[in-house]
């Protein structure tokens, strides 16, 4: 989906990081297991572990990017979820499915999908990703109070853009232009000079105010 492209480059840099440090991961993780395992047999084994979840999610994406997905990918889809939920991939091919299911007119499945990652996923990056996913959605469904609890959610200083932003969208929506005003101008701050062309547009559009850092 479009409006996910910044989201997107964070969720595929996640994927790059844990394809590259995934097995040295478990150093930290997994001392008491190893000792019981020894370290070798442990360590092979989470590298495996993670390959095989990346391998079905490889295949769940590329059938969804060619509008493929079928019975059997579902099932592999299922299949992270259920058996290497440990991975970043459970809540990566979450998102997947949730942007395939909105994309078919699913939005309850789209929901689902969303909420399933938020309280599942082992990456703090995910989660948040999957927060706003879920608040653009729910303003897309008229869910107002939903999407600003979300919103107004303790988030880490890296996704202050997009939740500020998204607080814009909400109050546009609601009619409070003041308060859209307010939000839109605290993303373009955020952004520190590298706000988007659109952000920028949708607080023109807004009037009044002078936009700060501009």
């Amino acid at each position: 989906m479009e409006e996910f492209e910044s989201e997107d480059q964070q969720v595929e840099a996640i994927k790059k990081w844990w394809k590259e440090n995934g097995a040295s991961l478990v150093l930290g993780l997994g001392i008491g297991i190893a000792a019981l395992l020894g370290w070798r047999e442990y360590l092979a084994y989470q590298t495996e572990h993670s390959a095989e979840a990346s391998d079905l999610f490889e295949a769940v994406q590329t059938q969804i990017a060619n509008e493929m997905l079928d019975a059997t990918h579902i099932s592999k889809a299922d299949l992270i979820r259920n058996e290497y939920e440990d991975t970043p991939y459970a809540a990566l091919v979450s998102l997947l499915q949730a942007s395939h299911e909105y994309d078919s007119g699913n939005t309850e499945s789209a929901l689902t999908h969303l909420r399933w990652a938020i309280e599942n996923s082992s990456e703090t990056d995910v989660k948040y990703v999957a927060s706003l996913r879920l608040a653009r959605l729910l303003i897309a469904e008229q869910q107002y109070d939903q999407a600003e609890a979300i919103l107004l959610a303790d988030h880490p200083a890296g996704f202050n853009v997009g939740y500020e932003e998204l607080k814009g969208d909400l109050y546009v929506a609601k009619g409070e232009i003041a308060m859209a005003r307010v939000a839109y101008d605290k993303a373009i701050n955020a952004a520190a000079g590298g706000a988007s062309r659109w952000l920028r547009l949708k607080r023109q559009d807004l009037g009044s105010a002078d936009l700060e850092n501009s």
